[in-house]
């Protein structure tokens, strides 16, 4: 058995996954977990410790070949340490060895791999079928921030002429500010509280735009306009035949979609929207020889 881990920045989920049947969760061992971004450390090891203790307990810590963790960054994803410092989750674990403090909490502690969380996310995408498994494809994650991935043949890339830097978007200049600034749950949320009277959360934004509210409908389709003006340079410089795009944003497809779908022509946009199912599937493949053994090169070091 493989424990699959998402770590969120609201979450904490994790489920068990057969080492021989790597696209599906065994049934029943599905965890989540809330805990709070700004905790101190030891709250938030002791969070993920229990959750990932309350799957192997019931298998038996003998059956579990090891832990995959998909982490969000800036992280140093080969040593396990986060880079938090100045970031709005996790800075009580910047610098810390995350799978040291695990292990050090933990009552079943088992061997540990991290995985960018987007990367996770598109290759769980890739695991389940929902993309394809040859040819280049980009996977985005929207919620609290912008995430990002670019796969070749299933396999991460970070680096080249043909993709960003460590192959993420979040950071890159856009508008006044970066693309994290403009495409992610804060932008939405504060648009949706200045611009609508007597609204003040994305999903009634979402609903006043359905029921016809132009000024709402406006909102969904700037950001729309936003993510594909981000997108659509790198989509066409990586040759990418699919875009996949996961995380809780994703419940207003229908109306930021037509904006994206313009800026981006020609490329076959796909919604997975159960992002942790999908996460925790892409970091079991840590733990895949095959696939390590070409993805561990691989691994962003911020």
């Amino acid at each position: 058995m493989i424990v699959g881990v998402d770590i969120g920045g609201h979450h904490v989920a994790a489920a068990a996954l057969a080492a021989n049947a790597p696209g599906a969760l065994l049934p029943g061992s599905f965890r989540h977990d809330p805990c709070t971004p700004d905790a101190d450390r030891d709250t938030l090891i002791a969070a993920w410790a229990d959750a990932i203790d309350a799957v192997i307990d019931p298998l038996g810590a003998e059956r579990v070949v090891g832990i995959g963790i998909a982490m969000p960054g800036p992280f140093d994803y080969a040593a396990g340490v986060g880079h938090f410092a100045g970031n709005a989750k996790f800075t009580a674990l910047n610098g810390v060895d995350i799978g040291a403090a695990l292990a050090a909490r933990q009552r079943f502690p088992r061997p540990v791999r991290f995985l960018n969380d987007a990367t996770a996310f598109a290759v769980g995408c890739v695991a389940i079928g929902a993309v394809p498994a040859h040819g280049n494809v980009v996977g985005v994650t929207l919620g609290t921030g912008l995430g990002s991935a670019f796969l070749r043949d299933g396999i991460p890339v970070i680096d080249g002429d043909d993709v960003p830097p460590h192959g993420s978007l979040w950071h890159l200049p856009f508008g006044d500010g970066i693309a994290d600034d403009h495409v992610s749950a804060r932008w939405l949320t504060a648009q949706v509280r200045d611009r609508l009277d007597g609204i003040d959360t994305v999903v009634a934004g979402a609903d006043a735009a359905r029921a016809g509210n132009t000024a709402a409908a406006a909102i969904f389709t700037e950001y729309g306009a936003s993510l594909g003006t981000i997108l659509s340079p790198w989509v066409a410089r990586f040759g990418a035949e699919a875009v996949v795009l996961g995380g809780r944003i994703c419940g207003a497809f229908d109306l930021f979609g037509p904006a994206l779908s313009a800026a981006l022509p020609g490329t076959r946009i796909a919604v997975h929207s159960d992002t942790e199912d999908a996460a925790i599937i892409g970091v079991a493949a840590t733990f895949d020889a095959r696939f390590w053994d070409r993805a561990r090169h691989h691994l962003p070091t911020r």
